[in-house]
Parts: C-alpha cells; sequence; structure tokens
C-alpha cells in the first residue's frame, strides 16, 4: 500500500483477514443483532480534509479578528457614542429665508450714514484742534523770538541812531553809549566798584559789549557823553567810565513789529516808543504805539546776534500819515 493511502481505512481486507483467523481457529461467528446487523460502520474524514477545514477556521477566526480591531479603531477615532452619531443622521431643516424688508434696509443705511457723517465730524474737530493747536504754538515761538530781538536792540534803540549801512561808518560815541545802556540793563553791576550813585567800568567792559552789540573789527576813541539828560563820564586816569547805576532816564524802547528773514540775516520792523520802560513794553496786552518805524537788519547765528546795518522803515504812523 501506498505512503498516501496508509490512513484510510481498507474494510475489505479486514473482513478477509477477520474471516481467515475465524476459520483458523474454527471459531464460529455469532450472528450479529438486528440492530448491529443494520449499523454501518462509522464514516471516516480523511486528514488533509481535518487539516482543510481547520485552516478554514483559523482563517475566519483571524478575519473576524481583524475585522474587529478594525471596528474599534474606528470607534476610538470617532469616539462618538450611537445617540452622537443618530444626531448627524436627523434631518437638518432649512431655515426660510427672510422676507424682504425695505423699511428695515432703509433704517440700516441711514444708521451706517449716521455713523459715518460723526466719524467725518470726529475727524474734522481733531484737525481743527490741530491747527489752532498749531497756530497758537507758531504764535508764542513768534512772540518769544521778538522779546529776543526787543532785548537786542533796546540798547542801541535809546541812542536813536541815524542810519547807516556798515557799522565801520558809525560814530565813537554812538556805539560807546549803545555799550555802556547793554552794561547798564543787563550786566550784573554789583561786581563793579561803586562810588555813591555812580559804578565805575572799566574800559576793556565797554569795548568787550561793543563787539557783542556791532561786531569785531572796529575802532572808536574813548570820551564821555554828555547829554541834557544823562552823562557818562571817562576817567582816562584810571581807563574806566564813571555811569549811573540806576539811571531814570529813557528815551525810546522797542516794539517788533515784523520779522522776516533770508539765510542768517533778519530784517527787523522796529517801532519806537515813547518813553515806556521796556518791561511795560514787553508784557503790555496792549500793543503800543510807536512814534515812527526803523528797520533793523541783524545776523544771527545760533544765540548770538550782531547789528548789521539800520535803514529806514517803508511803514509808517498815523502822525507821519498825518504829515
Amino acid at each position: 500500500m501506498s505512503e498516501d493511502k496508509k490512513d484510510f481505512f481498507d474494510y475489505d481486507s479486514y473482513i478477509k483477514k477477520n474471516g481467515a483467523q475465524k476459520k483458523k481457529h474454527n471459531v464460529k461467528p455469532a450472528k450479529p443483532k438486528p440492530e448491529q446487523a443494520k449499523q454501518k460502520p462509522p464514516k471516516l474524514v480523511p486528514a488533509d480534509e481535518k487539516d482543510k477545514s481547520a485552516a478554514d477556521r483559523q482563517r475566519k477566526k483571524q478575519e473576524n479578528e481583524s475585522i474587529e480591531n478594525i471596528k474599534r479603531m474606528f470607534d476610538e477615532a470617532l469616539d462618538e457614542t450611537p445617540e452622537e452619531m443618530a444626531e448627524f443622521t436627523e434631518e437638518q431643516t432649512v431655515p426660510d429665508m427672510p422676507e424682504s424688508n425695505p423699511e428695515g434696509l432703509k433704517r440700516k443705511l441711514y444708521f451706517l450714514f449716521g455713523i459715518v457723517v460723526s466719524l467725518l465730524a470726529i475727524v474734522g474737530l481733531f484737525s481743527t484742534v490741530g491747527f489752532v493747536v498749531d497756530k497758537v504754538k507758531d504764535f508764542a515761538d513768534n512772540t518769544q523770538q521778538k522779546n529776543e530781538f526787543a532785548k537786542f536792540v533796546y540798547p542801541i534803540v535809546i541812542c536813536d541812531p541815524a542810519p547807516f549801512d556798515q557799522t565801520i561808518k558809525l560814530r565813537s560815541d554812538t556805539m560807546i553809549t549803545a555799550a555802556i545802556w547793554d552794561i547798564i540793563l543787563y550786566e550784573d553791576k554789583t561786581k563793579y566798584e561803586s562810588d555813591f550813585d555812580m559804578i565805575i567800568v572799566p574800559e576793556l567792559d565797554v569795548e568787550q559789549h561793543c563787539t557783542k552789540l556791532f561786531g569785531t573789527g572796529l575802532s572808536f576813541e574813548h570820551q564821555s557823553i554828555i547829554g541834557a539828560d544823562i552823562q557818562f563820564y571817562y576817567d582816562e586816569s584810571i581807563k574806566s567810565y564813571r555811569i549811573p547805576s540806576n539811571p531814570k532816564y529813557f528815551t525810546y524802547s522797542p516794539y517788533i513789529e515784523n520779522i522776516s528773514r533770508v539765510g542768517e540775516s533778519y530784517t527787523l520792523t522796529v517801532g519806537y516808543v515813547s518813553p515806556t520802560p521796556a518791561w511795560l513794553t514787553l508784557t503790555s496786552d496792549e500793543e503800543p504805539k510807536p512814534d515812527k518805524y526803523v528797520e533793523y537788519i541783524v545776523s544771527k547765528r545760533g544765540n548770538e546776534m550782531t547789528l548789521i546795518a539800520i535803514r529806514e522803515s517803508d511803514l509808517k504812523t498815523e502822525s507821519q500819515h498825518g504829515l
């Protein structure tokens, strides 16, 4: 018998073998009972079919496990309960389109238009406020500049010099008088030696104030200034001037009417106000009424100013127009 058929039951061989054994022993076989005679031998399943059935069961089991794993993965990813999933399957009701309302649309348009107008009004208000602030600032800056120039030209205005186009043409008495007035107005007079109601000022200080007002390169002769109301005495022995510490007489005080500029050159329209103290002219709220106008040409570099020229002004006062 071949190897591939060893596992099959050979019924014929079994009968022959048992019959031969019975004949050999002279044993009479017992008659089978009716029930036994009718009973059929058990049906044997080939081994390869058993293996095939077991493999099918194993494959189905693996398929079922794979399906369960995939289902479990989807359940974990979605993490949705059946109730929540059911909500998605419910029919979504579509809201009805609102009916057209022309009156409501007009009210909305009017409201938007009101907002735009309000915004424009606010912007215009801020622009107006900014413009006013800038103008006030410019006015304040211009007022400060006028006061600075008025302070500079004040000692010269007191002298009331004749017009000139070059400082080298100025007379010595004019330069000395202006320099002494500059000392009286702005210098610390406590540093000078006093003699009763007079102070003794070295000629070197007078020369320095001349340079401050009219620039460098000037030459003049020191001398006494004798006027009807005030006198500055020059003492050659001590190279100094005797001047009053607090003079009571003032001729003119300046009022700056207008300022124009070209580079570092400033043209000042100076009004001569008589006889008002400088502090009153510069602090009064009312504009003074000058006796006449004169143009001063001043060079300004930083905080340093120098008088360049004096000339007649085209601006006339009411009294001059009457003439």
